[in-house]
């Protein structure tokens, strides 16, 4: 074997060292808590306009004039619920500005008893590995205007790099204005983003791992 071609070949397994260690993967839990995140059909339930009930995300009351703007709120609670993880939901709390106040729960003693922590440093790839290794993950913004909502998601298990978490955040699943089992937080959250890179949105992570 030739210089040259010995030169080429370490330098394409370097090269293909580096990505694998920049790209985030999936395993087997993370697959499964995928695959639950789909089941619940968030983008054909919990729709906004519609009083919902909050565990099923099907309309419940067509005659309401309240609380039937977005739930995203409702849909992490009910996700959460549907594998033992207790988050701020009804009837603790009703569902009008319920994202609000499970932000301010995440932060209380009540938060810590129950396993969620929060993640501070390097969020957006901590955040994704967490979610890709079976993690329940939440990100979460509270409105400075306590008479409106804020917004809160889950983070989705998702094969990313590290460049495209920078660019564009964890992969998320929500409820919301727009209902999606797979957007962006960049996308997700930017009604509710003064900037970006932003520096607004908590992540939370709970220390039970569902599968």
């Amino acid at each position: 074997m030739n210089m040259k071609k010995l030169i080429l070949i370490l330098f394409l397994f370097s090269s293909s060292s580096c990505f694998s260690q920049d790209l985030l993967q999936i395993d087997s839990s993370g697959r499964k808590l995928k695959d639950y995140y789909l089941s619940l059909n968030v983008e054909n339930l919990w729709l906004a306009g519609h009083h919902v009930n909050w565990e099923t995300g099907e309309p419940d009351k067509p005659e309401s004039k309240e609380g039937i703007k977005t739930h995203c709120s409702a849909f992490v609670a009910s996700a959460c619920k549907g594998v033992s993880i207790y988050i701020l939901r009804p009837p603790e709390h009703g569902q009008v500005l319920l994202s609000n106040a499970q932000y301010d729960w995440l932060y209380g003693k009540k938060s810590s008893k129950e396993g969620w922590r929060e993640i501070k440093e390097n969020k957006y790839s901590i955040a994704q590995q967490y979610a890709n290794d079976g993690y329940i993950v939440i990100a979460a913004i509270k409105n400075p205007d306590d008479s409106k909502a804020g917004h809160i998601a889950l983070v989705m298990p998702f094969e990313t790099d590290i460049n495209t978490l920078n660019e564009n955040g964890p992969e998320l699943i929500q409820a919301g204005t727009v209902n999606s089992s797979s957007i962006s937080l960049k996308e997700g959250f930017k009604q509710h983003l003064k900037k970006w890179p932003e520096d607004e949105v908590v992540f939370f992570f709970n220390e039970s791992k569902p599968f």
